[in-house]
């Protein structure tokens, strides 16, 4: 269930509590992507922890001392998690926190940010030390915050009670709490801790009404069936790929085994029997999930490494020119050295520092500074920011699909403190209308130059559309490696080392089934590209097809080991074409302008009329509304100048305008006006300039005229 809660600042706070670094301010406020201060999820569970702590040891104090610290750390435990996330032996009862973000941000002002000054006092001498005046910034009392716990549906009611009431006697909240700052009003669900039981009965009443018709599941034969799905970022998302230290270095890519991952996990909690409807953990239903397959989430087609570009501005095109080198093996361009493109699929990180405080001293520990890069949920589209959304494909049990087709799981890193939550969206899978493996082989080696010696027979490659995990222990030869993967090492096939682009790495991750850490093992990365010579390649079509059918290497079910050969590759005039809306030709449109109002005397008499600041006012109106000369607010405007010239009397400048007004009503202001807006631009601007030149035409005149006349 969700809990629904709000935070109201009594008094300033401080949302943080570090120094920055060559900066004037040295304790700043902490915000989100979009600029708005937050309370981190993390914080706010590290203060609830605490008080539920110590709530508990207060009600049991009775019992003997040792008895008091097992049955608080075990309920803690229970409430707020430990370390690992074993399946089969875990109940599932963690609270999940969320972040505390503003209730409504549009009211927010930059003027709710203070400052404050503070020294530090040599508690000896009592005096000031030297140069160690400060400042931090906090936020005014008054703003109110909001956030949410997950609980699960089941918990005791007891519990509840009682964790909600350690929720609403959170008095302090940020740093810095001993200099007088971070107090706190919560409610809950509206309501204050007067409610508490109102709000429990509730919160209990309204879940047991919820149907439960996942634990009733039966698998049709145990029969997987392939879905599409989409993926909705929510939250930010830590995806670790190596630790270094304190340092967690995050991937840039979300991978399928960590869809498969969370799905099983999802699954598993929703379909277990509880010990209440007197049923074991059923290890017989994780064993139906193991069968779960995913792919990667990707955001269009996959990067390969093949493609580069120039380090440089071309300046004949004064932009960096594209090169896929499989097609053109040249490493330099126009004598311009050529560098790899980003093979990110999510291209922007972020870092998100934390540390490790001494419970007794209450204090940060020397060298526990954490820092960890995560992905943000938010890019920019429209000069808008939206959640990220991610597509890919996978096979459920279909009963699976049938009762949930849109829920939200949990992937990455400190998923109980804000981060990792997505929604995903789950639709049948529609196959692709691709061309075949002949007809993609045909298309590639017609694009193919500069060819070599080597080079006569066709050449195939082999694009990964995701990692390949290899079953040797070393790489000493990739390209033959590659091909005893594939079964194609007795086909007569020569690798291709000049067109061939290969990156290789070490996988690391975590068995959430069997919570182990898993062993590194070596991989062949995604968007490397295996090229081959091939004398005919039609003798080996049916296990080319075998292979982007079923895939090559390890762990295949997680998502690993997708190929696909002899991927379109678009050139770069291609590209623009596709990804450009289809544009109607200017030249069309001016011809059109042209035999339709230029040559109408109407027209003409029209633009004659108008002045340069009315037709400049007109057109600000137009671009505010991106054109659309249907828009209200347009036609508004005409009317409403009409209207002025029928109440006005002859000699007002408006009135010359009525002419222009009203052709342009009958001429513009119509359905076939009202939604190409590209079309609109380009007319409008040719009617400006058509007043420019009549009036340029009348000034002069005008000059001829005084010339004649001295």
């Amino acid at each position: 269930m969700e809990i629904n809660y709000t935070v109201e600042l009594t008094l300033p706070a401080v949302t943080a509590s570090l120094d920055v670094i060559g900066k004037d301010i040295n304790i700043v406020v902490k915000r989100d992507d979009e600029g708005f201060p937050i309370f981190s999820a993390k914080h706010i569970k590290g203060i609830l922890r605490k008080k539920v702590y110590q709530f508990k040891r207060i009600l049991e104090e009775k019992k003997g001392k040792s008895e008091v610290e097992k049955i608080a750390n075990d309920f803690v435990n229970k409430y707020f998690g430990k370390e690992g996330n074993y399946l089969i032996d875990n109940e599932f009862k963690q609270i999940r926190f969320s972040n505390l973000t503003l209730k409504n941000s549009k009211e927010f002002k930059k003027s709710d940010i203070q400052n404050r000054y503070g020294i530090k006092v040599n508690r000896k001498t009592k005096t000031t030390v030297p140069q160690s005046l400060f400042n931090y910034e906090l936020l005014k009392k008054g703003i109110i915050f909001e956030g949410s716990l997950d609980v699960k549906d089941d918990i005791c009611e007891k519990d509840l009670e009682f964790l909600l009431a350690c929720l609403f006697h959170l008095d302090r909240i940020g740093g810095m709490n001993s200099r007088g700052i971070g107090k706190v009003k919560v409610q809950i669900e509206g309501k204050d801790i007067k409610d508490l039981k109102e709000i429990v009965k509730s919160l209990k009443k309204y879940n047991s009404n919820k149907s439960n018709i996942l634990n009733k599941i039966e698998f049709k034969e145990n029969k997987l069936k392939r879905y599409r799905y989409t993926l909705e970022l929510l939250e930010p998302i830590i995806l670790k790929s190596r630790e270094l230290g304190n340092y967690t270095e995050g991937r840039d890519s979300i991978q399928g085994s960590t869809i498969r991952g969370a799905l099983i996990e999802y699954f598993y909690k929703k379909h277990k029997k509880d010990e209440k409807e007197n049923s074991i953990y059923n290890e017989e239903l994780l064993d139906k999930l193991k069968d779960i397959e995913a792919s990667d989430a990707r955001n269009g087609e996959v990067k390969l490494v093949s493609k580069f570009e120039t380090k440089y501005l071309v300046k004949a095109e004064n932009r960096k020119k594209k090169q896929d080198r499989f097609l053109v093996p040249s490493d330099k361009y126009e004598n311009i050295e050529l560098v790899r493109t980003s093979l990110s699929d999510l291209e922007e990180k972020r870092n998100e520092i934390g540390i490790k405080i001494e419970p007794r001293l209450k204090s940060v520990e020397i060298g526990m500074l954490f820092n960890l890069e995560y992905i943000p949920n938010k890019e920019k589209k429209d000069k808008k920011k939206k959640n990220i959304e991610l597509k890919g494909d996978l096979k459920l049990p279909e009963n699976l699909f049938e009762l949930e087709k849109e829920f939200n799981i949990y992937i990455g890193k400190l998923k109980s403190k804000g981060f990792g939550k997505v929604k995903i969206k789950i639709e049948e899978y529609k196959e692709n209308n691709e061309s075949s493996i002949e007809d993609r082989i045909k298309a590639l080696n017609l694009k193919i130059e500069e060819r070599d010696e080597t080079e006569k027979a066709d050449i195939i490659c082999f694009d990964l559309q995701s990692d390949i995990v290899l079953p040797f222990q070393d790489i000493y030869n990739a390209g033959e490696q590659f091909l005893i993967l594939s079964g194609l090492e007795d086909k007569n096939i020569r690798f291709n080392s000049r067109r061939s682009f290969i990156n290789t790495g070490k996988l690391s991750g975590y068995n959430i089934i069997n919570d182990t850490r898993k062993v590194d093992e070596i991989i062949f990365c995604k968007g490397s590209v295996f090229a081959y010579n091939v004398d005919n390649y039609k003798n080996i079509l049916e296990e080319l097809k075998k292979i982007e059918e079923n895939g090559l290497g390890l762990r295949k079910n997680e998502g690993f080991g997708r190929i696909k050969i002899c991927s379109t590759r678009l050139e770069e005039e291609e590209i623009k074409v596709l990804n450009i809306k289809k544009e109607i030709p200017k030249n069309m449109i001016k011809k059109e302008f042209e035999e339709k109002h230029i040559n109408n005397e109407k027209f003409k008499e029209a633009v004659k009329a108008i002045s340069l600041s009315q037709i400049s006012r007109f057109y600000s109106i137009l671009e505010s509304r991106n054109f659309f000369s249907k828009s209200k607010k347009v036609e508004e405007f005409v009317n409403t100048q009409l209207k002025k010239i029928e109440n006005s009397n002859e000699k007002h400048s408006l009135n010359e305008a009525k002419l222009f007004f009203e052709y342009f009503k009958e001429n513009f202001l119509t359905e076939e006006f009202s939604k190409e807006n590209e079309r609109n631009k380009i007319q409008f601007e040719l009617i400006r300039a058509c007043v420019r030149y009549y009036i340029g035409i009348e000034r002069i005149k005008e000059k001829l005229k005084q010339g004649d006349e001295e």
